[in-house]
């Protein structure tokens, strides 16, 4: 959106905050949905029996799952602003 919208749509800075949150948390979301499916496809690579690429594996799933972690607490930020827009 661009600042001349909000000008003449005359919509609220709060409301305006809201929305711009959203679209960021939402860009955050799909970065974050990339960067976990190359890590299972990093993962699945990297399941073999040697002591180096072992400790690649365990930080791999490691990451996989922070990465699923971040996309759930967006995913609520996601909802809430989504509420907050609403109203």
């Amino acid at each position: 959106m661009h600042s001349f919208t909000h000008a003449e749509a005359g919509v609220s800075e709060a409301l305006w905050a809201q929305v711009s949150a959203l679209q960021d948390v939402r860009s955050a979301m799909t970065a974050l949905d990339t960067a976990g499916a190359a890590l299972v496809g990093l993962v699945d690579d990297s399941d073999w029996r040697s002591d180096g690429v072992r400790a690649l594996n365990e930080l791999l799933r490691l990451l996989t799952e922070r990465t699923g972690e971040q996309r759930g607490a967006l995913a609520v930020r996601e909802w809430e602003l989504e509420r907050a827009v609403a109203q």
